[in-house]
């Protein structure tokens, strides 16, 4: 079962928080127990004649109670990892037990009622393919994901690329979640990394004039020099000396301070992001991948002359350092030293100049990974998936046993089709799973460009525009009824054949919102504005005039049905060739208290 690799880690991490919780509880006790051994020697040297082995013996015990503190640290990071590793693979199980509509980034943001599927395909949103695959944890990763998913522009070519790094990241479960893991250690990779990019590219320097940058730069070296000379052949006629080059460094740092402050806060506030892409770095960089992709990949983030890692790494030490300005007393001390702030500034600039035109395309590479990544979950969560051949030649559809992915396993019923260069005029009654059969068809189309796999024993697909018309809603403030709303969307779909764009197109229940007899005429002229060369796709009705159109070459029937045992009504959800015989209507009215 899919599922017992996920629980088989589930065990793993558990056994080792209770390993780990156990060492923390002996070291807890160990730690209180030198604590009490170095209290009672401290006091031995206070009330008793100093002793060398009360001094080695009471600094023994504070230098081990201190690695102790240290290594308890580290004991209780294992834990918090291994309850984080939990809760990853638990999202895993109910992906496969369809409770993951429960997570709570559905990329809201990204719905667009007028993009020309999405809406109509669950592709992003409640209940979506973004909300059920979604592993990102950066900013990059998470809109390149649902760049690929609204505008996969990819080639055959490229799409049989993404596919094999798909394949090969399938047998990578385990850098999947840590890489999930790494990203959500500091929480902080998913905030907007627009203000530092902006910080980063903004090559201006604090200071233009190279003497002034001269003098700050040494200056601290000779303060401490001189201090040091001073003090170690006791000059004491030069003491006020030392005093008035450390007013003077004061004075030079406090003249920045305010546009030093500035510079300082876009790295301060995105300190834990570039850990988390430290630790994302240090995990793929111990990676050796097979295909192509991902070796290119691999290339660019860990190139000999300019590595994201030694980059990533050089500017999260930069930004600790600057946090060290946090301490207040440190803060005086440093700067009065040592000019902490401006010795900052310049190893920033330094860095600028190194990485600074190509930092953005790191961070946009790592999200690439994560975006593959989140795709490759529909191979971690079932065995019914494949990889469909990309075929050259336009107007292909294909497909054996074709499933929904966002329907569990228990309750997804699969059909085949095959409607190459076809449009399908689907009849049937209600509920009986006409427009889930249409959202099946461009949900495995968009996975299937991603370069994903789709749930699907055999699918052959071209590469094609895609165009729905489902969900159609009025708009009030704009003063669009639903029908109207209908057909702007219809309007857009004759104006993609019209181009002959090698186009598929998915249409529910034409015209639904208006009366038998024009709703009829309307779906027959928009059959035949989209009977064309280019263009293929499946059209839902309940209106059985439009099936005499199957005369035409191009143009076939189908249908879903109902049946009755012991006065009930149940579906089989399975596609049938020819036209619907049958209805319901009366029935289910019947079964909701309607009376007749």
């Amino acid at each position: 079962m899919v599922e017992e690799k996920f629980k088989v880690r589930i065990e793993k991490y558990e056994n080792e928080i209770n390993l780990y919780k156990k060492s923390s509880d002996r070291i807890g006790y160990l730690r209180l127990v030198t604590a009490i051994g170095a209290g009672y020697y401290i006091y031995k040297l206070f009330k008793e004649p100093i002793l060398v082995i009360n001094i080695v013996i009471s600094s023994l015990l504070l230098l081990f109670f201190i690695g102790l503190i240290i290594y308890h640290g580290k004991i209780k990071e294992k834990i918090q990892a291994a309850e984080v590793m939990i809760d990853i693979n638990n999202k895993y199980l109910k992906r496969i037990s369809g409770e993951w509509v429960t997570f709570k980034d559905i990329g809201s943001e990204f719905v667009d009622r007028a993009h020309p599927y999405s809406f109509d395909l669950d592709i992003v949103g409640q209940e979506s393919i973004f909300q059920l695959i979604n592993i990102t944890s950066t900013w990059k990763g998470r809109n390149r994901l649902a760049k690929v998913l609204l505008d996969s522009n990819f080639s055959a070519e490229d799409i049989s690329k993404r596919q094999k790094a798909v394949d090969e990241l399938k047998d990578k479960l385990e850098l999947c979640q840590f890489m999930e893991y790494e990203g959500k250690r500091k929480s902080g990779a998913l905030e907007s990394p627009e203000k530092l990019l902006a910080f980063i590219k903004d090559k201006n320097k604090l200071f233009k004039n190279k003497v002034l940058k001269k003098f700050l730069y040494y200056m601290p070296m000779v303060t401490i020099s001189v201090s040091m000379v001073i003090v170690v052949f006791k000059l004491s006629y030069l003491y006020d000396l030392i005093t008035i080059f450390l007013v003077l460094q004061l004075l030079a740092w406090a003249a920045g301070l305010m546009r030093i402050s500035r510079a300082f806060a876009a790295i301060s506030y995105f300190k834990g992001a570039l850990e988390d892409y430290e630790g994302i770095l240090k995990l793929l960089e111990n990676q050796k991948f097979e295909t192509e992709m991902l070796r290119d990949i691999y290339g660019s983030l860990f190139n000999k002359d300019k590595s994201a890692a030694s980059a990533i790494k050089e500017l999260t030490r930069i930004a600790e350092k600057i946090d060290m300005r946090n301490n207040g007393f440190f803060f005086m001390v440093l700067n009065g030293l040592f000019l902490w702030d401006y010795q900052c500034i310049f190893s920033i600039e330094s860095w600028k100049e190194k990485y600074s035109d190509i930092i953005e395309y790191w961070l946009d590479t790592i999200g690439e990974v994560e975006a593959l990544m989140s795709i490759s979950v529909l191979n971690h969560i079932s065995d019914e998936v494949t990889f469909p051949i990309i075929e050259e030649e336009p107007m292909i559809f294909e497909a054996e046993d074709l499933g929904h992915p966002l329907i569990s396993k228990k309750a997804r019923v699969n059909n085949s089709i095959k409607m190459s260069r076809s449009i399908l005029i689907i009849t049937g009654s209600n509920m009986s799973g006409k427009t889930t059969f249409l959202r099946t068809i461009g949900i495995n189309l968009v996975i299937a460009y991603c370069g994903g796999a789709v749930y699907s024993k055999k699918m052959r697909c071209s590469k094609m525009n895609m165009y729905t018309s489902m969900r159609i809603t009025d708009d009030l403030k704009a003063g669009i009824s639903t029908f109207y709303g209908e057909l702007i969307r219809i309007k857009e779909i004759i104006e993609g054949a019209s181009r002959q764009e090698n186009m598929i197109f998915l249409i529910d229940e034409i015209f639904r919102g208006t009366n038998s007899r024009d709703r009829i005429e309307g779906a027959l002229a928009v059959i035949k504005n989209l009977n064309r060369e280019g263009v293929m796709g499946a059209i839902t009705t309940h209106d059985l005039e439009l099936c005499v159109l199957e005369k035409s070459e191009r143009i076939r029937n189908f249908h879903f049905k109902e049946y009755y045992k012991d006065n009930k009504i149940y579906f089989d959800y399975k596609l049938k060739s020819g036209v619907s015989k049958t209805t319901n209507a009366k029935y289910l009215m019947k079964i909701v208290g309607i009376e007749l």
